[in-house]
Order: C-alpha cells, then sequence, then structure tokens
C-alpha cells in the first residue's frame, strides 16, 4: 500500500485530511474503520509519498507532533520539502519520526534535538538534499549509512558519534555554525567547512586504522574553506597525537600530518584555505573529552579580519540556514500532541511448528485476520516473519484457562530494527531478547510500538531495544534487563507496572530521559541504577528493594515538585545504597535520615541550595544496618550528586596489631574491657585504658573515583617512618591519621606511591575500629595511631557479642575531643612527607612510582549547549575567552579541564576540590546591547560553581558550570566573554587514561 500527500503546498503531517491510502491497485483505501487518525503511521505497512515525480508546484510538509510508531518507507520527491521538527517532552525516549528506509529526491529538514530514526535502507539521490539543524547525534541511520550521491548540511549539528561514525557515500557534505560529523577513516568525500564558525571534522578507528610506526593512514577527503576555526578531531583511538603540522602542495592545497605516539601517521592530503587564511606551520593538540579523543586546533593564528563574513562559502551557507529555518513558518500552526498508534488489524500467534524457540522462524509463527482466518504468507517475498507484517499484533503463551498448558520460550536472537505494532506476553510465555548488532549497527535490535506483558519478558543484551509508548506489566508479569545500560526504551518514559521489574547490573533510563515507574516492585541488584521523574509513582505505591550486598542507585531527576514526598518504599538500604539528584540545577546542600514513628523505617531528607527538597518518605534498612551520616558526592558523569554513606572513617584492617597490656592482639580480636597501652604524649607517659567500643563494617571500593575518595586501604610498608615503625606492613584506611610531634596527620597525606601507597589490589574488606573511653593515641603494628572518635558514624559498625554498659555516648569533634589537635597545614605536613619519601633507601619492597605525569597549563577552555553541543572561543586575548551565542540559547555550561591541587602539588595540599577556571568577569555583547553578567557571584547554590572566601572577586569552576543566560541574551545572537584564569596545571595523563578506558571498557 501507499500513502500519498493529497493537501495544498503546505500542510501538517498530522492531518489526516491531507493523506489518502491506496492499495497495491492503486484504489483507495476506507480509512474510516481503522481506530485512529488516517495518517501514515497508522497504517505502517505502506510507503509514504510526498510529491509526485512530476510536481509543479513546490510542497511543504511539516511533522511537528511526536510519533513514535515506525512505517515502512518514505519517498521525498523533487520539488518537494519534509520538515521534521517534532520534539518530545522530557522523559521521552523514543524516535519522535521513525521511518525503516527512506529515498530523497527532494529535501529533509530535520530541525529538533530529539531522536529521528532514517532506517537501514537510505538514498540521498543527486537532486537530494538533506539538512540536520540543532541537533547533535540524534538523527539514527540504523546501519551508519547515509548511501547517495546528494547534498547533506549541517547546521548547529552533530551526525555520528564517538564509537558510532557514518558513511556518507559519495554526498557533499557542508558543515557550519558549530557542528562536526564522525567519519570513518580512509573516507573519499567533498566537505566544506564554513570558515566563520567552529566546526570539527572526526576521524573514527573502524579498525581498518594502521597502528605502528611508519604506518600512514590517508585520509582520501576534500575539505573546503579551512580556517583558524575548522578543528579536526580524532575519535576512539588507543594512542594519542603527539605532533601535527602543515604543508603546502604545488597546486596551492595544503597536507596536514598528524604523528600518533605510537609512530603512525593520520595525513589529510588535500585542504583548500579559506581566502584570507594562512596556516601556521604547527597546530596544537587538545583534549577532547567530547569526542573521546583529541582535537587539532590552530591556536596560534588571531581572528580573521572581518571574521570571514564576506567569504563567499560562508555567505552560501549562511542562506541555506536561512531557507532551512524558514521552511514551513511558525511551528505553531501545525499538531504538537504526541501519538503513539496501536489498533492492528491482524495478529501473530506463535505455533511452534519449527520445533524451536527462535524468533525468526517462520514456521513458529501463524498470521491471522482481523475475522481470526489464517493469512496464506507462502507467497511473500520476504521471510514471513514478525517485522514483515508490521500492522499486528504478537502474541506470546496463552491467556486465561489456556495458560496451563506447557510454557513458552521465545528468543529474540537476531538484530531487526523493524517495529512491530504491539506484544502480547500471556501468563505461561516468555519472550527474551539476546539480540546485539555489530560495530556499525546503531539502530533498535527489536523494537515495539507497546506491550502488555502477564508472563515474562527477558532483556539480556547491551543493544538498544524499544518497549514503546504503551507499556503495561501487569500483576503477574515480571520484566528483567540485564547487562544493560540505559538502552531500554520506554518511549513516553512511563512504565504502567503492576508486577515485577528486576534490574541486574543494569540502568534503566538515563539523565536527559528519567522514567516514570507507576507501581509494582521494583528489584536492583549487581550494581544496578534507575533514573526516575520525580515521584516515581505518584498514582499507587511503588515498592524498590535493593540488595543489600552490592552498589545499587536510584536517581531522581531535578525537576518538578521535590516538596512531595515520593510514593516509594526502599527495602534493604545499607551502606552500599547510594541515592541520586540528576541532571541538577541546585546542588544540594544537606542530607539527613530520621526515624520514622513505626520505629523500623526512616525519612531522608535532601535539601538543595535554593530552598528546595527531595524526600524519600519510607526507607527500610537491611538487617544490622543504621542509617547515619552521610556525605555528598558530585557525581559530574550524570551532571548531579550521589547521597551515600558517609565513609570518612578512621579504621584498621584486620592483622593490624595493637599493643595491650598483655601484649601485642590482633585488632579482628580486640573485645570490650581489653586493655590498651595509650601514650599521654603530653606528660611523656604510658597508660592504661580500657577497650569501651569495637566497631566492625565492611567496606567496597568504588571504581571511577580518585584512590583516595575510593576507598582503597593505604598500606604503609614496614620502616617506612622510621626503623622497625612499622614493624610489618601496616594497612588502614586513607582517613586514618597517625601521630607525629604532637599532632595526628591523615594518612592520605603522606602518599607517596613508593613506600607508603593505596593498595589497589584490596577492593573489598572488612574494618575495625577500637575505642577508649577517651581518645587516645595508641600504637598498632608499632606505630602510633589514633583509637576510635565517635563524631556521629557509630551506627555504621556492628558489635559482635554482648554489648557491655561500656561504650561512651553522643557524638564528639576533634576541636573538642580530640587526643591531639588534627594537622593538615601544608608548612608542616610538606615537611613531614618529603622526610618520609627520602627514606626509600631503607624500605624493601617498595613500589615502582607511575611515570611522571604530564601537565598542561592550557584549560581548554569551552561551552555545552543543553543539547550536547559545543562552543570553542573564536578568539582568545590572555585571559579573555569570546564565544559566539546561537540565538535562543538559555542556558551554557562552562566546561575545561579541571584538576584536584592535592593531585597536582601533592597529597600534602589538603584541598580536594576539582578547579577548572577563576572566573572574574563575564559579558554578553549583541549588536544593540552589553550586559555584565553575575548570576554565578550572586546565586550560591548555581551548579558547578564553588564556594568564595568573601577576599576574591574570582570564583572557582568545577570544571562544569551552569550559567544561565535566558535573561542577559533574550533570545538573542551575541558574543560571550569570559575572563578567566587556569590553575598551575592540569594533569592530561588523567584525561587520556579516563579516555582510553571508555574506548576498552
Amino acid at each position: 500500500m501507499s500513502w500519498r500527500w493529497v493537501g495544498g503546498t503546505s500542510g501538517d503531517w498530522s492531518d489526516p485530511a491531507n493523506w489518502t491510502l491506496s492499495s497495491s491497485t492503486n484504489n483507495v483505501v476506507d480509512t474510516s474503520n481503522m481506530g485512529g487518525a488516517a495518517i501514515p503511521q497508522l497504517q505502517q505497512n505502506a510507503d509514504v509519498n510526498i510529491g509526485p515525480g512530476d510536481a509543479t508546484s513546490p510542497i511543504t510538509v511539516v511533522a511537528n507532533a511526536a510519533i513514535y510508531n515506525q512505517f515502512r518507507s518514505l519517498s521525498v520527491w523533487q520539488d518537494s520539502t519534509l520538515k521534521i521538527t517534532a520534539q518530545g517532552s522530557k522523559g521521552t525516549k523514543g524516535n519522535v519520526f521513525a521511518v525503516a528506509g527512506f529515498e530523497n529526491n527532494g529535501t529533509i529538514i530535520v530541525d529538533t534535538p530529539s531522536r529521528v530514526e532514517f532506517g537501514g535502507v537510505t538514498e540521498n539521490r543527486d537532486s537530494g538534499v538533506f539538512t540536520i539543524m540543532n541537533n547533535h547525534g540524534n538523527v539514527v541511520f540504523d546501519d551508519s549509512n547515509l548511501n547517495g550521491s546528494g547534498t547533506i548540511n549541517l547546521i548547529n549539528a552533530s551526525l555520528g558519534s564517538a564509537g558510532e561514525p557514518v558513511s556518507i557515500g559519495g554526498n557533499t557534505l557542508n558543515l557550519q555554525q558549530n557542528s562536526s560529523v564522525f567519519l570513518n577513516s580512509g573516507v573519499s568525500v567533498t566537505l566544506n567547512v564554513d570558515p566563520a564558525t567552529v566546526n570539527t571534522i572526526y576521524v573514527q578507528d573502524n579498525f581498518l586504522f594502521h597502528t605502528g610506526a611508519g604506518s600512514t593512514n590517508d585520509q582520501n577527503a576534500v575539505i573546503n574553506g579551512v580556517s583558524q576555526n575548522t578543528h579536526f578531531g580524532i575519535a576512539d583511538l588507543g594512542t594519542a597525537p603527539t605532533s601535527a603540522a602543515y604543508t603546502a602542495n604545488s597546486d596551492g592545497s595544503y597536507t596536514l600530518q598528524i604523528t600518533m605516539a605510537d609512530g603512525s601517521d593520520l595525513t589529510y592530503k588535500n585542504l583548500h584555505m579559506a581566502e584570507g587564511y594562512t596556516p601556521p606551520a604547527t597546530l596544537s593538540i587538545v583534549q577532547d573529552s567530547s569526542g573521546s579523543g583529541w582535537n587539532v586546533e590552530d591556536t596560534s593564528s588571531p581572528a580573521a579580519t572581518g571574521g570571514y563574513t564576506d567569504n563567499d562559502l560562508h555567505q552560501q551557507m549562511a542562506a541555506v540556514s536561512t531557507s532551512s529555518t524558514d521552511a514551513g513558518g511558525d511551528t505553531s500552526q501545525y499538531s504538537s500532541s504526541d501519538t503513539s498508534f496501536h489498533h492492528h488489524d491482524m495478529s501473530w500467534i506463535w505455533t511452534g511448528g519449527a520445533s524451536s524457540d527462535d524468533w525468526n522462524a517462520s514456521k513458529n509463527w501463524e498470521l491471522l485476520n482481523s475475522s481470526g482466518n489464517v493469512v496464506d504468507t507462502s507467497t511473500w517475498n520476504d521471510n514471513p516473519i514478525l517485522q514483515s507484517e508490521q500492522n499486528a499484533d504478537v502474541n506470546i503463551g496463552y491467556s486465561g484457562s489456556d495458560a496451563t498448558t506447557t510454557p513458552v520460550t521465545v528468543v529474540a536472537n537476531a538484530p531487526d530494527y523493524n517495529q512491530i505494532r504491539s506484544l502480547s506476553v500471556w501468563q505461561n510465555g516468555t519472550l527474551k531478547i539476546t539480540a546485539q548488532g555489530n560495530a556499525s549497527y546503531v539502530g533498535n535490535v527489536f523494537a515495539t510500538a507497546g506491550f502488555e506483558n502477564n508472563g515474562n519478558i527477558i532483556i539480556d543484551t547491551p543493544s538498544d531495544v524499544e518497549l514503546g509508548g504503551v507499556a503495561m506489566n501487569r500483576e503477574s508479569g515480571t520484566i528483567t534487563i540485564m547487562n544493560n545500560q540505559g538502552n531500554v526504551t520506554l518511549d513516553n518514559g512511563t512504565l504502567n507496572n503492576g508486577g515485577t521489574l528486576n534490574l541486574i547490573n543494569a540502568s534503566l533510563g538515563t539523565v536527559g530521559k528519567p522514567v516514570w515507574v507507576q507501581g509494582g516492585t521494583v528489584n536492583l541488584m549487581k550494581n544496578s541504577t534507575v533514573f526516575a521523574q520525580p515521584g516515581i509513582s505518584y498514582d499507587s505505591l511503588t515498592t524498590i528493594n535493593v540488595e543489600p550486598s552490592s552498589i545499587n542507585t536510584v536517581y531522581i531527576d531535578d525537576n518538578g515538585d521535590k516538596t512531595t514526598a515520593q510514593n516509594v518504599v526502599v527495602n534493604g538500604v545499607s551502606a552500599d545504597t547510594r541515592f541520586g539528584i540528576a541532571d541538577l540545577s541546585a546542588a544540594p546542600v544537606s542530607a539527613t535520615y530520621t526515624p520514622n514513628a513505626d520505629n523500623s523505617s526512616y525519612t531522608l531528607t535532601i535539601g538543595l541550595a535554593n530552598g528546595e527538597k527531595v524526600t524519600y518518605g519510607t526507607i527500610v534498612p537491611a538487617d544490622g544496618y543504621t542509617p547515619a551520616s552521610t556525605q555528598i558526592v558530585q557525581d559530574a558523569a550524570n551532571n548531579g550528586w550521589l547521597i551515600e554513606n558517609a565513609d570518612t572513617e578512621t579504621c584498621f584492617l584486620p592483622g593490624s596489631m595493637i599493643r595491650t597490656a598483655s601484649g601485642e592482639v590482633a585488632v579482628e580480636n580486640i573485645v570490650l574491657g581489653t586493655e590498651l597501652v595509650a601514650f599521654d604524649w603530653k606528660n611523656g607517659r604510658e597508660v592504661i585504658r580500657p577497650v569501651v567500643w569495637v566497631g566492625k563494617a565492611h567496606s567496597r571500593v568504588r571504581t571511577g573515583l580518585p584512590n583516595d575518595e575510593a576507598g582503597y586501604p593505604v598500606r604503609v610498608l614496614k620502616n617506612a617512618i622510621a626503623d622497625g615503625v612499622p614493624y610489618k606492613d601496616m594497612l588502614i584506611t586513607p582517613e586514618h591519621s597517625l601521630f607525629f610531634d604532637g599532632q595526628f596527620v591523615p594518612v592520605r597525606m603522606l602518599v607517596n606511591g613508593k613506600s607508603i601507597f593505596y593498595d589497589t589490589s584490596i577492593t573489598d574488606y572488612d574494618y575495625y575500629h577500637v575505642e577508649t573511653a577517651e581518645h587516645s593515641v595508641i600504637t598498632a603494628d608499632g606505630m602510633l595511631t589514633e583509637s576510635y572518635l565517635d563524631t556521629g558514624n557509630r551506627s555504621t559498625f556492628r558489635q559482635d557479642g554482648k554489648v557491655a554498659a561500656l561504650r561512651a555516648t553522643g557524638a564528639r569533634s576533634w576541636e573538642a575531643d580530640a587526643a591531639a589537635p588534627l594537622c593538615v597545614a601544608r608548612n608542616f605536613v610538606e615537611s613531614l612527607f618529603r622526610t618520609l619519601e627520602a627514606r626509600e633507601s631503607k624500605v624493601e619492597n617498595c613500589q615502582t612510582p607511575e611515570a611522571s605525569v604530564t601537565m598542561t597549563h592550557n584549560p581548554d577552555l569551552h561551552l555545552v549547549m543543553t543539547n550536547g553541543a559545543v562552543i570553542r572561543p573564536v578568539r582568545r586575548d590572555g585571559q579573555n575567552y569570546s564565544f559566539m551565542i546561537p540565538a535562543g540559547v538559555d542556558a551554557v555550561r562552562i566546561a575545561s579541564r579541571a584538576s584536584r591541587p592535592s593531585d597536582v602539588i601533592g597529597p600534602f595540599v589538603d584541598d580536594r576540590r576539582y578547579l577548572g577556571v577563576a572566573v572574574s568577569s563575564i559579558r554578553f555583547m549583541s549588536s544593540k546591547t552589553q550586559n555584565q553578567i553575575t548570576t554565578y557571584r550572586d546565586d550560591a547554590g548555581l551548579d558547578g560553581w564553588h564556594e568564595t572566601n568573601g577576599q576574591s572577586e574570582s570564583v572557582w569552576t568545577n570544571g562544569s558550570a551552569l550559567l544561565p543566560l535566558s535573561e542577559q541574551t533574550e533570545d538573542k545572537m551575541g558574543m560571550l566573554i569570559i575572563t578567566a584564569l587556569p590553575v598551575e596545571n592540569y594533569n592530561v595523563d588523567a584525561e587520556q587514561t579516563a579516555a582510553v578506558k571508555k574506548l576498552t571498557a
């Protein structure tokens, strides 16, 4: 069948009056009884035609409403334009427009930040123009190919992404206004870049990249319009570039040779410079976290006079941008209501005729028409499986009394991006989805527009799986998601859950696309995460059970009504349970547990800097765990924060030998009443003090954090402090203090990587506290150290055996109750650090220090828009950075490298803040006005900014600082000028290590 446009020269895709449906014999089909608006997504198994091939009047069709159903194919003919402007609301994850394949002879414009799917069969003909605007990596070609020989325009857009490059065939590609493209190595295409705006061309390692000394990788693209605003990116390479140099060719073009650390070369041989631009001999290499690699940039050339505004290529591209923006007119005239069709006129029934559990074995299925009669599929050109007739319901198992028959298990192991209309899994049915796409496959490996589950659905694949917009998990239904990190899609972000949802080493939802789980039970196991909308479940109670023996996280998105207690019960909470707040506009400033009246549950109240609150009303701890003090940890990966059990513990690991009145005793054997030998340093004598409390707890290292925050124990080697001190290797937690000259010093500040180091081989361990009636200087492994000082975390621990009435009561403080002052002053600690470092020759089994780190003074200052687009500075004058801001930008993040002084100077500096740049001034200049921006100083709760000390006008960022702009820019285009001072040094090696880890994980 075919859908044909019969509307006027412009019109609304979602208006049924604009369409007719024709049968294979070209007769008009009556759509009045099809159960929905008669538009292409109603009948998926049809080709959609916009404009006849001989159109005399131009046609413009605007798809402004998000419709989550995929249709079979799309044909846009000459003189015809399809403009897609549909946007999903926050929380929606599905494709707002989806087709399994297309042929373009006219114009297709995608002007939305939301996800749009164009399928796996693609053809952009000679006359075809394909324009992507204001969209960063969310236009999907299922097999990563955009075939054809037409034109592709990127306008403030990205095509492809790190790890998922695209092949664009023989198309000509034009980039303007902060656009980027990720291409496979070696492609032969023509690229035109707007010299007046920053644009980036990435080469991706597609396993064709030759590595090693002498290997050359020629890039065959012809690139026109190159200027100091053109960046060359390298994504997903395990080797870093070390140098980049231009050489002039005999025909006036240039060659760019980029040399890698492993001795290989990446060479662009046909670069044509913009008029007036002479490239420097060498270029700068800049770490690019957003591209998982590096950028090669010209940071030495001054800004061009006039900014290339008179350049012919720039003017041509500006005209394309204007015409694309204007096409279709004001979108307010078009429908904008989200839609998902689920009416079906046929049904697939599982029969198991193939004697296997294979979804893709056609003999396992029978197709019934609306009258319940079997449809003859023997003459079909396609394999008669479910995705070949999309407009049908798929049934697995049996309902009602028939559900007592033999259980049915169906396995979908082959990827297929064609979406089925609906899925019904009945009481005795199980569907297991294990399909995985190869390296070039980026679409859904399994897709349905909706489902009803009364049985079992198991998703065990890391790939994208779409469950649609109608998601019904009934009381008897169980959905299990395994080994999948945020790639299961609920189109409207809602799971109507009367049954059970299991997450096993999996994440449901993402930072930008949280989910609503309405009712039922959610089980989190083996390091799982759920990203929830505020309220989680307003209509019915949701129970979340967290496995107490593994780290699991419940995130609440920072949006909506935070004063309402979440309608959720969280059971099994332990020291490994984390509560997160994602996508923050204000930082949390407090997190407090308070007991509820039932004496068995707690309320967790998280206060934000802007005065709002997030409340979990019913927290039920695991047996033996009592919630105590919390700590707030920044979670940069999710643009938010984690609320965790406070882990600044000062503890001994098993085997630590404590000096007692009767000799050395292992800490795990210390009991109430054991008499310890304490050192009264003020009077220079030893005293006996009995143990009043012994606590035991368990720790699991939090990988991905710096060693001092991850929870690795510190190993102090034998003789590291002095001859015979300690007399054996000592294992303690990083915050545990050692006693020197009348002062306690945290051992983390003495870690030199040689004789005192984090033992990263230990990732899971018990640890012990030993408390005397008053805080004491005691001896462990021959080293003077501290006993336990209860600063409010006692309930984190358990005490084995009978509890005697000896324990101290009430929280204490270092200032009032410590046996000696806690010293973190650099002048004292650095001297001690250097003395211990110099003892290396007297200590056996010292660790080989890590290679000296690579430092840079370059902060790599740039802006990141809310849609993910990166804006690079168009010029830099000393500490002043100038950025061109497009119209309509309401906020950006000031992004840069960030380092901790404790890392780049030394652990003897007690400053573990991530410092990006110190901002002293921000101005916005439009064509008519200039405004000073002071929000970052005035709003103490603004995310990404450190507190000021009141003595400086500069405010430090943490490397990703939110800057609201709507009041200052008034939706106008202009120049943002930031005056910022970098830190003394940034650790480049840490960034590169993180990038390589991401590639190899």
